[in-house]
This record gives C-alpha cells, sequence and structure tokens, in this order.
C-alpha cells in the first residue's frame, strides 16, 4: 500500500495505528484484550462468559478453560456477601460502586478494586490491584489503618443525622446484614428495623439527644432486617457525636448477637422444661444447699413425705428431717447415711427406705456440681411399695410359661422379630421346632404330674444346650422351639439339633422310674422379610417330616415339603436318628 505526503500508508494513524480509523473499523474486543486492568465478563447468574489478558495473568488461568464456571469462585469467603449485593445492584445503574475486594490471585490472596456495568444480560467487571498501593498507604497514614481495619470489622457502624437519617456506613453492614451501603444512605436508619423494634429504637434516639456527648449514649437490642428479609438480633449503641465537630452526628455500632439470643433462649426453656419436668415427675425432689438448707423441692416431694407447708417455708432442712425420721422402721441408718453424705459432699448413694405404716421408698442422693464445685446435693424418692415385687411378678407371667418357666409364643414372637430385623448385619438365624415323640402314651401310662415333671426335665436340657444369647420356648403340650442367633453356618443348627436328639435320649430320672424322652426336630433359617409366623409354620413343617420319616430325627426345611406335606412318600430324606 504506498504512502501519502505524511509518510502514512492509507488506514494508518498517528496513535497505535488507529489514525483516523472510524468507530466502526476499530476492533473493540482487541482493544479490551490488551487493557492494563483485568478485565471479565459474567451473566446474571456469576457464570464466567470472556476475560481479557489482564484477567488471565492476575488470576493465573487460561480463562477459556474456565469458561461458563462462577466468576466469584476467586473472591475471599468473607467478602463474598458484598460482592453479591453489588451484583444485584449493578443492573439498576450505569456505572455500580467501586468497592475493594480480596480475590485469590496467582501469587496468593490480593486487594483489588473493582467496578461494574451492566452490558446488556451481562454484567462487566473491572479489577483493579491496589494491594501494594494500599500497603504503602497504611504504612504511611494511621487514617487509612482506621479505615481499613472498620471497613473489615465484624461489627456495624453508621452515622446517623439528629433525626435518624443514614449519612454514611462501615462495610460491616453489608457483610453482616447485607444490606447495600450505598442505596441505604440519605434513608431512615428505622427502615432496616423489625417493625417490632422500632419503637425502642425510636426512643432510643429521643433519650440520646436529651444530653451532651458525653453521656448521650443508649444501648439497645433491636432485630435488624438483612438484605434477604430475616431478621437478626443486634445489640446497639448510639452515642451522640453532634457536639464533636468531626463528626457532628449519631454513631450507631452494633454486632450480632444471634449467638448469644440463642443460647438465652435455650437456657429459658430448658429452664421451663426442667421446672415441668420437676413438678410431672412421679419422684419426689429435694435441692439442699452445703449449710443443710432447702434451695428447691418439688410438690411430690412434699405430698410423699407429709410435710407441712411450715416446715417447707422454713426451708430448715434440720427440720423436715426430723419430721420423717419419726416415720422410718430404722431412723439411725436415715441419719447414718444422711451424715455420711454431708462428710463426703461427692458421694453418690442409693438406698431403700422403709416405713412403719409398710410403705417403701428409694432414695438417691447426688451432688449439685456448680463450675466442677460441689454447691450442695439432690435427694430424690420414689415410692416402690408393692410395685417391684407386682412388676417382676406380672412381667414373668406374661412373657414365661408357667410349667417350665421357658419363654412363651409371646415373648418367642417378639424375639424372633428382632432377630430377623438384625439378619442384614450378618449371621445366620435359625428355628428349631421340637415336638416330643409318643409323649401322650408316656403321659398317660406315668400319669400327668410326673409328665409335668418330665416336661420340667425336658426344658433344663435345653437350656443346657443354648448360649446366652439364644432363646428356648415352650409353646404348650410338649412342643417347645429353639431361637438360636449369630450361628456362623446352617451346619451349627444341625449339631445343636444332633445334640438334643443324643441328650434326651438319656434317661430322665422321675422320682418314681426311669424315663427315656425322644424328640422329631424341624429346622427352618431365617431370611430378612421373613415374618416370626412363617419361621415357625417351616419349621413346625420339617418337624412332621421328620415324624412322617420315622420320629426320633431332625429334618431341615425346603421349599418342597409343602407338596411333600401333602405326598409323604416322596419325602427325601435329610437327616438320621442320632
Amino acid at each position: 500500500m504506498p504512502a501519502d505526503d505524511s509518510g502514512m500508508r492509507e488506514g494508518e494513524g498517528p496513535v497505535g495505528g488507529l489514525g483516523d480509523l472510524s468507530r466502526d473499523e476499530i476492533d473493540f474486543g482487541e482493544v479490551a484484550s490488551v487493557l492494563p486492568d483485568a478485565v471479565v465478563l459474567i451473566d446474571s447468574s456469576a457464570r464466567l462468559r470472556w476475560g481479557n489478558r489482564a484477567a488471565e495473568r492476575l488470576f493465573g488461568v487460561t480463562l477459556d478453560e474456565t469458561f461458563g464456571e462462577n466468576g466469584f469462585g476467586w473472591l475471599h469467603p468473607d467478602d463474598l456477601q458484598l460482592a453479591t449485593v453489588s451484583l444485584s445492584s449493578v443492573q439498576d445503574k450505569e456505572v455500580g460502586t467501586l468497592i475493594e475486594l480480596r480475590i485469590r490471585a496467582a501469587d496468593g490472596w490480593r486487594l483489588v478494586e473493582v467496578a461494574g456495568a451492566p452490558l446488556g444480560d451481562n454484567i462487566v467487571l473491572s479489577f483493579r490491584d491496589v494491594t501494594e498501593r494500599r500497603r504503602w498507604e497504611i504504612a504511611q497514614d494511621e487514617d487509612a489503618r482506621f479505615r481499613s481495619l472498620m471497613q473489615n470489622a465484624a461489627s456495624v457502624m453508621v452515622l446517623l443525622t439528629p433525626d435518624g437519617v443514614v449519612s454514611s456506613s462501615s462495610g460491616g453492614l453489608t457483610r453482616l446484614l447485607g444490606q447495600d451501603q450505598e442505596e441505604l444512605e440519605g434513608r431512615p436508619f428505622v427502615e432496616i428495623v423489625d417493625e417490632r423494634d422500632r419503637p425502642v429504637l425510636e426512643g432510643a434516639l429521643a433519650d440520646v439527644l436529651v444530653g451532651p456527648s458525653s453521656v448521650g449514649r443508649v444501648t439497645i437490642e433491636v432485630r435488624l432486617r438483612n438484605g434477604e428479609g430475616d431478621s437478626v438480633p443486634f445489640a446497639l449503641t448510639i452515642t451522640n457525636l453532634l457536639d464533636d465537630p468531626t463528626v457532628e452526628g449519631l454513631v450507631a455500632t452494633g454486632h450480632d448477637i444471634t449467638e448469644r439470643v440463642c443460647a438465652e433462649t435455650a437456657l429459658r426453656e430448658a429452664h421451663s422444661v426442667l421446672e415441668a419436668t420437676l413438678e410431672s415427675t412421679a419422684d419426689g425432689i429435694l435441692v439442699v444447699d452445703r449449710q443443710g438448707h432447702i434451695t428447691s423441692f418439688n410438690s411430690r416431694f412434699a405430698e410423699l413425705w407429709q410435710l407441712t407447708d411450715e416446715m417447707l417455708a422454713s426451708r430448715d432442712d434440720s427440720e423436715a428431717v426430723a419430721f420423717v425420721v419419726e416415720q422410718l422402721r430404722e431412723p439411725d441408718a436415715f441419719m447414718g447415711k444422711i451424715e455420711e453424705l454431708y462428710a463426703t459432699p461427692e458421694a453418690h448413694s442409693h438406698d431403700v427406705l422403709e416405713f412403719k405404716d409398710g410403705r417403701v421408698f428409694e432414695r438417691d442422693s447426688h451432688p449439685q456440681y456448680i463450675d466442677d464445685e460441689v454447691v450442695g446435693r439432690v435427694w430424690s424418692f420414689s415410692d416402690v411399695t408393692e410395685h417391684m415385687q407386682l412388676r417382676a411378678e406380672l412381667a414373668h407371667q406374661a412373657f414365661h410359661d408357667p410349667l417350665t418357666g421357658l419363654a412363651n409364643r409371646t415373648l418367642l414372637r417378639d424375639r424372633v422379630d428382632h432377630a430377623t430385623a438384625r439378619l442384614s448385619r450378618g449371621g445366620t438365624l435359625a428355628v428349631l421346632f421340637i415336638d416330643l415323640d409318643d409323649f401322650k402314651a408316656i403321659n398317660d401310662s406315668i400319669g400327668h404330674s410326673a409328665g409335668d415333671a418330665l416336661l420340667v426335665m425336658v426344658s433344663e436340657r435345653l437350656k443346657s444346650l443354648l448360649r446366652p444369647a439364644d432363646t428356648a420356648a415352650r409353646l404348650g403340650g410338649d412342643e417347645f422351639v429353639l431361637l438360636l442367633e449369630d450361628l456362623s453356618g446352617p451346619k451349627d443348627a444341625i449339631e445343636i439339633a444332633r445334640r438334643i436328639i443324643a441328650v434326651l435320649e438319656e434317661p430322665l430320672g422321675l422320682p418314681s422310674q426311669e424315663v427315656f424322652a425322644r424328640a422329631s426336630i424341624g429346622i427352618a433359617y431365617g431370611a430378612a422379610g421373613v415374618e416370626c409366623d412363617e419361621l415357625l409354620r417351616n419349621a413346625d413343617l420339617a418337624m412332621y417330616m421328620a415324624k412322617a420319616a420315622g420320629k426320633n430325627r431332625y429334618r431341615v426345611f425346603a421349599p418342597h415339603m409343602h407338596v411333600a406335606a401333602v405326598e409323604p412318600a416322596d419325602l427325601e430324606v435329610t437327616g438320621t436318628p442320632h
């Protein structure tokens, strides 16, 4: 291309080769790519769309490789809230407010100034590294150091006019509450206060204006609204600095007290629950201090000990003790225990008190601690008259066979259900259904009393073969069931069945004569999801197959036995007599 009289080629200009190029002829993408400041383009979801070469150098990545990733991924976590609020507000502005953020650059954390501007549905962000400049400013200027500290402090500082309008604020307003500082300036501070607490703030502002700055300070607790509209409890101190020529306003400083409020609420709830629990419990509760004075008790305590209102009002433990001693069968033991515990404040105790009128109390005593120091003693009294004996008797009757003491059908079903539920953790479960052979003939020949004695002896021999975790049950008549848990494999159940057959063949010595008992045994293995009724039914069917095969032997349940039960001749032998 020939040069003109100026020595320039056609299309060249005096600066950067642009010269007289028109706007349409300039490649602005190329211009942006060589800018010294880092520039990136993100969409409304903060996904990275484009970046220039300066951005690649700053972040130490190739932006083509991070296309579509979160553009806030480089931000310091503590600055994420500030960046989010600024991003949401920049769409409504020609140019967003200049903010300072910390970013993870190629050589570590850097402080950058960030400016944003909307570009269609996207946002253009410009980053300028000011790390070294800020270090120099802070090193040379105490005011700069103070501003930096205030901007990053974990508290809120707001400068208010006398009528409560926001003049300026610290970065904590955004970091802690997600409020846009720029939008709040010029608006009443009360707008971000929960409506329920606005009268509290208005009263504090009125109070703080009464006196001079030396005494014009009020501290209140109010709930401030965050950017999402939720209320956050704050302790807010408002100071009158109208007389200070460097401030000339009201300064409100505050910090988040969410944890404290939650702790106080939990403490009140715990106290309420404790008080309600103490009053609803069946035990009488008495609390005394180290000097023996009553500090607390519930109404059940007064009821159990039949104490008068006058005795309780005096809060004198010795008077109450003297009254109850007269009711006890062994007053010396009662007093001895009290003296022993008062001599050893950290000791615990449990004993039983018998009354002259036949009542029985269980008494427990524990030291009361505050900060690892014994400050008193807690006594609890429970009226267990007849309760223990009745409970034990009823429980045994409900779950055990009255003749042999073995588990009954109810207890067996419960244990089978729990055992099958545990099968998912491994192990093998087996149920052995045992029926004595020809027991009716034996019972008729030796008499029913001797027959009952024989059943008791059989149950003892069965129990002797079991481990502590296994269960032996009597379903009625001469039918017994063994529940075997945590077996290493099916062979263990078969081995126990053989041992049962062997041990029952040994003579049973009744008072009048020796008797030999034999049994047919059906074995069924449990599996997850198999209910108790099905398991017992399978074992029962296998037992009948054993009887059909000649008695005094065992059979292992198999599905074909349902057919074999109808056609016994087709039964395949699975066990042999011992």
